[in-house]
């Protein structure tokens, strides 16, 4: 009877060991990757010892078998992991229950259970191996144990409690421990075979190094904490040319580190052994004995006594000055060749930007003659129509005689813009009077003002002598011309000012209108030949989009250059300067309208140009700043938010608010305020009825004497 246990035992012993070997041989050395078939194969071969330990069992008592099915697989459940384990316990129990008997349920249960623990605590406690595995290992064992001797309620009833009291001493004296040993043996194979892959891994790169160091472009170096050079290979010695004494035991900075970063490096180093966090990877230029440059890659490691201090550092470093010079040149070539595609891509998108513009303008050209030529065409065969009333004749030829300036104007444009482009306009430099043009063109264009409800100013800096100048009148009358054309095209109410100031030794010439305005994008563009600031410009607005780009290449024909301010919807300034070449010789600081800020004021109210301008002239001499309104509305807005205002010239009939009025709001604000009333109510009786309100009177047409003696009268000059 002692004989058939000891036998039953060692063989579900040597079982169990094959269990192992499986593990160990087919399991264990390709842990990280295992295909399908290969876990199905397995979970197949666990099946088998599974049966076989079944078909093996020994008896503790008479009427009571045991085998070690419960130990298998729950270890396979910790070690193989879940298909090969549910492929045993699906196959073991389908066994037992073709086996049956009063024990297949519990038997059943027993496979069920058990490797239902060993997944479970391999996915519940994946840190097992690392931690006490013993006591791991024992624990899991009871427990499997205990849940199988609770499968015995599924015995008989009259068969439980003596199954139990039979397998009491069995499952906690000898199963629980098989477990724990089964599973120590396992986890030692498990730990030795990943010992001697990472002995494998090991040799091979200490294989690998030693192929590195002995290779032709690395540097191996040994300095103390002090960066003293305790040793180095023959590369670095064959590179730099020095030889060993003149090395061993020198300073590495002083001898291989480039004079501008020695002390820096020097530095990190230090603080780097005295913090422990050295940089492991860098790369840093060293310089031979010859003064030759090298860039070396480094990798750094510290190295420590037996006290654990840290005495200095180990590096290797790769020779990478051949790269960095190629790398350079490759940075260098791209580099150039992302300029020439730049300005390739530039000269093709000018090129069709060009093309487009160019096609667009023709277009727009065949419009612009079109338009004219027809009402000369039509109109002109309608002058022979019999019949035809007298002021239907003149009428036609007021539309035959506009149209034909209009013709002309684009002809000129198309000719002007070619031979500026051709290089054939020359300046014609002759004396010229710019005030005398700024006064034409106000003439010139302030009646078309008026039909569109719009104020225009002109403004003049100099005195007739000063604004003699040598330049060319004819361009400068065609510039400001293109630029009061616009600004009139622009702007639907508001108002325009236009004039000059002397800057140095410049005449800066503007135009500023409340315009449309013009979008930050195209202030540069606009300038350009066959443009327009939008699209829509043309349709709405026509023209040929060019007299910007002539007006740009006169200006840089007569030496200046122009520009413009201008936000969407808030207007436009354009601007312009030319060389100041006077006629006559200034001896004297010229005096501008703009005077400084501490010349005493004079607000002249005003609604005609010219005679502001004329009453302008007249001061000119007298240290006076003189500022504009054109209606009595106006005139009391500017004194509001102009407190240093010393004396009114008020004209009496001006539109939206007499002077007469403006006057009684502004007396009863300042009553101390002079007000001199300018009219051409010359007789007393007019005068009277404004007494109280005015502190005097110019009659109009204002002479010279007159108007200095009030303004001295009430000004101390």
């Amino acid at each position: 009877m002692k004989n058939s246990i000891i036998i039953e035992l060692l063989q579900n012993t040597a079982i169990l060991l094959a269990f192992a070997m499986l593990y160990e041989n087919f399991w264990i050395k390709d842990d990280n990757y295992k295909s399908l078939v290969k876990k199905i194969l397995i979970g197949l071969i666990l099946s088998g010892i599974g049966v076989v330990l079944m078909f093996t069992p020994w008896s503790w008592v008479p009427g009571i078998v045991f085998d070690t099915r419960s130990v298998m697989i729950s270890v396979s459940g910790l070690f193989f992991g879940p298909i090969p384990t549910i492929i045993t316990m699906f196959i073991t129990s389908t066994v037992r229950l073709i086996i049956g008997g009063d024990g297949q349920w519990m038997g059943i249960a027993v496979i069920i259970s058990s490797g239902t623990i060993g997944l479970l605590w391999k996915r519940l406690r994946p840190d097992w191996k690392s931690n006490n595995y013993y006591l791991e290992l024992l624990v899991m064992g009871i427990l499997v144990h205990i849940t199988m001797s609770l499968c015995t309620f599924l015995l008989p009833s009259d068969k439980i409690l003596p199954t139990l009291r039979a397998i009491a001493l069995p499952l906690i004296f000898i199963y629980s421990p098989t477990t724990m040993l089964l599973g120590i043996i396992m986890l030692k194979q498990y730990k030795n075979t990943q010992n001697r892959l990472a002995q494998l891994k090991l040799d091979e790169s200490e294989r690998r190094l030693a192929e590195v160091l002995e290779s032709g472009n690395i540097v191996s170096l040994l300095l103390n904490k002090d960066g003293i050079i305790k040793y180095c290979n023959n590369y670095l010695l064959q590179i730099t040319g020095y030889t060993q004494n003149e090395v061993l035991e020198k300073n590495w900075f002083e001898i291989f580190i480039p004079k501008e970063l020695k002390d820096e490096m020097h530095q990190n180093f230090f603080n780097s052994i005295h913090s422990g966090n050295i940089v492991k990877d860098y790369e840093n230029l060293i310089l031979s004995k010859s003064g030759e440059q090298f860039h070396i890659s480094w990798y750094n490691t510290v190295f420590h006594s037996n006290s654990n201090v840290i005495i200095g550092v180990a590096s290797i470093g790769v020779n990478i000055t051949k790269r960095k010079v190629y790398e350079k040149k490759l940075e260098e070539k791209n580099n150039e060749y992302k300029q020439i595609n730049e300005k390739l891509l530039e000269a093709k998108e000018k090129a069709e930007e060009s093309e487009r513009l160019k096609s667009a303008f023709l277009q727009n050209m065949s419009h612009e003659i079109r338009t004219p030529l027809n009402a000369i065409s039509g109109f002109s065969g309608m002058l022979n129509k019999p019949g035809l009333s007298e002021e239907k004749r003149k009428s036609f030829v007021s539309i035959v005689q506009n149209s034909s300036q209009q013709l002309i104007s684009i002809i000129t444009d198309i000719l002007t813009i070619s031979s500026l482009e051709t290089k054939q306009e020359k300046a014609n430099i002759n004396k010229v009077c710019i005030n005398n043009i700024i006064v034409d063109l106000l003439s010139i264009f302030k009646q078309q003002a008026q039909n569109q409800n719009i104020s225009l100013y002109a403004k003049q800096q100099l005195n007739e002598k000063q604004s003699e100048i040598y330049t060319d009148r004819t361009k400068i009358t065609q510039i400001l011309t293109n630029l009061l054309t616009n600004a009139l095209k622009f702007t639907h109410e508001g108002f325009i000012e236009f004039g000059y100031n002397l800057n140095d030794s410049e005449l800066e010439f503007y135009v500023k209108d409340s315009g449309i305005g013009i979008k930050p994008e195209f202030h540069e563009k606009i300038f350009e030949r066959f443009r327009q600031a939008d699209k829509s410009i043309n349709k709405l607005y026509g023209g040929t989009g060019l007299g910007l780009a002539i007006s740009k290449a006169f200006v840089e024909l007569l030496g200046g250059k122009i520009w413009v301010q201008s936000e969407l919807e808030k207007g436009s300034t354009f601007y312009f300067t030319i060389p100041y070449k006077p006629v006559n010789e200034i001896y004297k600081t010229i005096t501008p309208t703009k005077q400084n800020e501490n010349f005493k004021t004079i607000l002249v109210a005003e609604d005609e140009e010219y005679n502001f301008l004329f009453i302008e002239e007249l001061l000119i001499d007298l240290d006076l700043k003189l500022i504009h309104s054109k209606d009595g509305k106006e005139t009391i807005e500017i004194y509001k938010s102009n407190a240093n205002i010393d004396l009114i010239l008020m004209d009496i009939k001006m539109p939206i608010m007499t002077g007469y009025e403006a006057a009684k709001i502004i007396k009863e604000l300042k009553p101390d305020l002079p007000i001199v009333a300018q009219s051409a109510y010359a007789l007393e009786h007019d005068r009277v009825k404004y007494e109280g309100i005015f502190d005097d009177y110019l009659t109009k047409p204002i002479n010279e004497n007159d108007l200095k003696q009030i303004v001295m009268k009430y000004i101390d000059i």
